[in-house]
């Protein structure tokens, strides 16, 4: 079973139908919330807490999974990326979304908690001082996010936050065509896509 999820190189149409499949599983997840929370209590239920650790493991790993499978397409991993910026704008900043404003958020903030986990490590295994500190800087955004999205849910802390994301995933995006984490370091470049 396990050999059947390993990492694998996906092409194109493969590796952008498995992103879309792991964003639309985490919305599709969360949108069910009211089910465990009818009555909306959100971030202090302890119910709605179990709830939403199935999307966070599903970011988390399935953000590793796109990420160790497209090493033959750097390109996906930059779109989706700017994507979650994109979403990020939209849902932050318009009406775009209309009633699932709040799933929205509820499907980014694993995604994006996933991405930053990644963007760490790729930036600490680039070994110079400013990818120590990018990598820094990315694991402590992840943290931000995960504990003010599950625990603290300040309205201030979000204002910030939100800008913070969009900046983050598009610097990832703008980096994430030229590494791999899971490469060899044997001189060979990166693949394109």
């Amino acid at each position: 079973m396990l050999k059947r999820i390993a990492p694998r190189d996906l092409r194109p149409i493969p590796a952008v139908a498995a992103t879309v499949f792991l964003a639309l599983a985490i919305f599709a997840w969360t949108e069910r919330t009211v089910v465990i929370d009818p009555e909306g209590l959100a971030v202090p239920y302890w119910p709605w807490k179990l709830w939403q650790s199935v999307p966070l493991l599903l970011g988390f790993g399935g953000v590793w999974w796109v990420w160790l499978s497209t090493r033959h397409v750097l390109w996906v991993r930059s779109l989706a990326l700017g994507i979650v910026a994109l979403v990020v704008l939209a849902n932050g900043y318009s009406g775009l979304f209309g009633d699932y404003w709040d799933d929205v958020w509820r499907t980014v903030n694993p995604l994006f908690i996933g991405s930053s986990s990644v963007a760490a490590v790729a930036l600490w295994r680039c070994g110079c001082a400013a990818g120590r500190v990018g990598a820094v800087v990315s694991a402590a955004l992840g943290a931000l996010v995960f504990a003010n999205g599950y625990f603290i849910n300040d309205e201030v802390l979000w204002q910030i936050l939100n800008p913070a994301r969009m900046l983050a995933a598009l610097a990832w995006a703008a980096g994430a065509s030229q590494v791999n984490v899971a490469a060899p370091d044997n001189g060979e470049p990166p693949g394109a896509g």
